[in-house]
């Protein structure tokens, strides 16, 4: 745990139902630019996750309370970082602290992330932890994304 009360730590069964919660709020998948999970697809998703050796999942605490998650992801053998965290928690430095935990963490270089142009929360977040914006594209809607333009960061 840091000094702000902020600590990452494995993800366990009972936490299913808080991160589904989290991940079900309409206002953070439209910035996220995702379309939230079925039940079905969400317990699916982290039943993989799970199991997948090339994933490294964490749940972020803030004083205690489960307020969200983060990962390491391998897409098309790039290791891709990933987090989420709940609303009501937006704007108080916890994902920066978390990302910074998690970076010290997990050594895996380089690291990408995909975040959408118009989430800039997200991209302050990223920079403050040292990724540098490496592009930018148009990404078209899928079953889990909608179209947006997205901005590629990297971490050496």
């Amino acid at each position: 745990m840091n000094a702000r009360g902020i600590r990452l730590r494995l993800v366990a069964e009972g936490d299913r139902e808080a991160l589904y919660r989290i991940a079900q709020d309409p206002e953070s998948n439209e910035m996220a630019k995702v379309f939230p999970r079925s039940r079905a697809s969400f317990d699916a998703h982290w039943d993989r996750v799970r199991v997948d050796p090339d994933v490294i999942a964490r749940v972020i605490e803030c004083d205690g309370e489960l307020v969200g998650s983060i990962s390491s992801f391998v897409v098309e053998g790039e290791h891709n970082i990933g987090y989420w965290v709940d609303r009501g928690h937006w704007g108080k430095g916890i994902m920066s602290a978390a990302l910074g935990l998690f970076l010290r963490e997990v050594t895996i270089r380089p690291m990408t992330a995909i975040v959408a142009q118009s989430n800039v929360g997200s991209r302050r977040v990223l920079e403050k932890c040292g990724f540098v914006k490496v592009g930018e594209r148009e990404s078209a809607e899928t079953e889990r994304f909608m179209a947006c333009v997205e901005v590629v960061y990297r971490l050496d």
